[in-house]
């Protein structure tokens, strides 16, 4: 007996050894107290020497998909299919489908039976939930060929697998589990839950397929008392500038704060309408506490510049246009407070109402004016840069302004205070900091501009190469060069003193209001391109000056100098690119920026 149990502590070692030789960098970090692994012996001290050993031979094997190894140890002990190799428990398959060791999970499976497929950890988690939650397609396939019911064990917070990828985003993975979740065994709440975390996480074609099973989704309510208006009335809509996308990736990444560029999907017309029929098919006081409590969506997709969602709600229940919140604003007031202008233009499509509707007053005094001269939250503000923001500002107040009553422009509210007086109140500090980013940015470009300026015009009374008996050159000849050197050394200075005009007039502006409109950023969007013109020539002047006094001695002198000498050319591309990206489009996208919306409500 004791003979036995030497000869297998023998082989258990040679495994255990063969593993160490072969996983020395994991081995070391396992021995190190202070790594995460490390408590891997802590949880096995009091194990025999064997049991310690072949756990950690198992976790390593499994880490590292080495098949061989793992089942030789299974073999001799299939209880070793239950050790807990981890501080949540994980079990090696656990471990295999975390280290997304396919072909290692495949061969295990067809070792386990059905019922050790669904061993779980301390998190009450199978090893498909966490394949689920990774998105590992292959790996759940394999795990749903071998036991159907595992799609209906739940895991963390009581969710089974479908409902654990939705809550991933997984969406793949959720439409390849829904056909086979049982819903017949989910009660009431966790169908609600389930239809409500699809809609959290975009999981649009999932709600609609749930919806479309149970109707009664649309009046139900998560655990904030929301529905599930609610929860889609408070995602942002992008839907209304699909034209501008290619624009944006040609052009600037600070587009992203300017038009925020959309993350998410759109949420498909259908389970819109379908939401919202469900719900004006209730009475009309049932309708009034779906769509009011524990917030008023008609506000909420104001807020978060949802248009789309309003168009939908408005064009099937008009009235609702006459709704105020509980300052009195209606919803086009609200699109003004927060700056959201493709709710804004849709005041344009509602006809005579809009007479109406931009007369109210909220409690505090404001019209609509009033909220277009106040400064909203930071977020709203557009821009990247300060002299961008106060120009967006300016055309949101002389917007507002073209569409208000005459005699509210000069209205006061309860402060006493006219909307003008409140604009420069609220954007003075606004101003001055897009006073100085202007002054900055032109102070620093002129200075180059007049560094080349100078560079170029004494270049150009000192012309190259005139003594040198050189006839031909590489590429081109001698007068080829000359020539090139000189009409490139005239564009430069030409560019670099246009330049410096058009800087300089930035400098010397009074910056006023008017002038943020559009004059500040024409001069500064010509003045960068002319720079930019000025430095390109400058760089080819000097290579053409390089290859007419070329000898031949070092043939690859000549073409790495050429070589050094366009890198900054590109580094001004690459470094001030969105700069005048932002200018071009603050110029002209910004002409754009108020327009009849292209949804209707009647």
């Amino acid at each position: 007996m004791p003979e036995n149990a030497d000869r297998e502590r023998g082989h258990v070692s040679d495994v255990v050894e063969r593993i160490i030789l072969s996983e020395t960098a994991l081995w070391l970090a396992l021995e190190d107290p202070n790594h995460k692994e490390a408590a891997i012996h802590k949880r096995l001290h009091k194990l025999g020497w064997r049991k310690r050993e072949e756990c950690r031979a198992l976790y390593l094997a499994a880490l590292n998909c080495k098949w061989e190894i793992a089942k030789k140890i299974l073999s001799e002990d299939r209880e070793m299919l239950y050790a807990k190799l981890t501080k949540s428990a994980d079990t090696v398959i656990h471990i295999a489908v975390t280290a997304k060791c396919i072909n290692f999970v495949k061969e295990l499976l067809d070792f386990m039976t059905v019922e050790e497929a669904a061993i779980l950890n301390d998190n009450h988690d199978t090893a498909l939930c966490i394949a689920v939650v990774s998105g590992m397609m292959e790996i759940a396939e394999l795990f749903v060929a071998k036991n159907k019911e595992l799609t209906m064990i739940r895991g963390t917070r009581g969710l089974v697998p479908l409902g654990m990828a939705a809550e991933a985003g997984q969406e793949k993975m959720a439409q390849y589990l829904y056909p086979k979740t049982d819903f017949a065994l989910l009660n009431r709440n966790e169908r609600i839950r389930l239809f409500f975390i699809s809609l959290s996480n975009n999981l649009y074609d999932l709600a609609s397929k749930i919806l479309e099973r149970d109707p009664t989704m649309a009046c139900e309510r998560d655990e904030n008392e929301k529905t599930a208006l609610h929860v889609l009335a408070q995602k942002e809509d992008m839907t209304s500038r699909d034209g501008l996308k290619i624009v944006e990736r040609c052009t600037s990444s600070y587009f992203k704060s300017f038009y925020r560029e959309a993350s998410t999907p759109k949420v498909p017309h259908e389970l819109l309408e379908s939401l919202w029929e469900q719900i004006l098919e209730r009475p009309n006081d049932e309708i009034s506490k779906l769509i009011t409590k524990p917030s008023v969506i008609l506000f909420d997709a104001a807020m978060s510049g949802n248009v789309e969602f309003l168009a939908v709600l408005l064009r099937k229940y008009p009235d609702l246009l006459w709704e105020v919140d509980e300052k009195g604003r209606s919803v086009f007031h609200v699109a003004v407070v927060h700056r959201q202008e493709h709710i804004f233009n849709l005041i344009y499509n509602i006809g005579t109402m809009k007479d109406y509707i931009v007369g109210n007053d909220d409690k505090d005094g404001n019209n609509m004016f009033h909220l277009a001269g106040m400064l909203p939250h930071v977020e709203r503000l557009g821009a990247p840069r300060a002299n961008l923001q106060m120009q967006r500002e300016l055309l949101w107040f002389k917007e507002v302004e073209k569409i208000v009553r005459p005699s509210q422009r000069y209205m006061k509210n309860s402060e006493g205070k006219t909307p003008r007086e409140i604009f420069i109140e609220t954007h003075e500090r606004l101003l001055k900091g897009g006073k100085e980013d202007m002054k900055e940015t032109s102070n620093s470009c002129m200075l180059v501009a007049t560094l080349i300026s100078t560079v170029v015009f004494a270049a150009a009374l000192t012309v190259p190469g005139a003594s040198s008996n050189i006839t031909n050159t590489p590429f081109f000849s001698k007068d080829q060069w000359f020539m090139i050197f000189i009409l490139s050394n005239a564009v430069s200075l030409f560019t670099s003193a246009a330049s410096i005009v058009l800087l300089l007039s930035l400098l010397t502006s009074s910056y006023s209001e008017s002038e943020f409109v559009t004059s500040l950023h024409a001069r500064l969007m010509f003045g960068l391109p002319t720079l930019f013109f000025a430095i390109t020539t400058m760089v080819l002047a000097f290579i053409a000056a390089i290859f007419l006094i070329f000898d031949y001695k070092f043939v690859w002198v000549p073409y790495l100098l050429a070589s050094l000498a366009s890198a900054p050319v590109i580094l001004f591309i690459v470094l001030h690119f969105n700069l005048w990206a932002d200018l071009i489009r603050s110029y002209y996208w910004s002409k754009f920026l108020f327009q009849r919306s292209k949804y209707k409500i009647f």
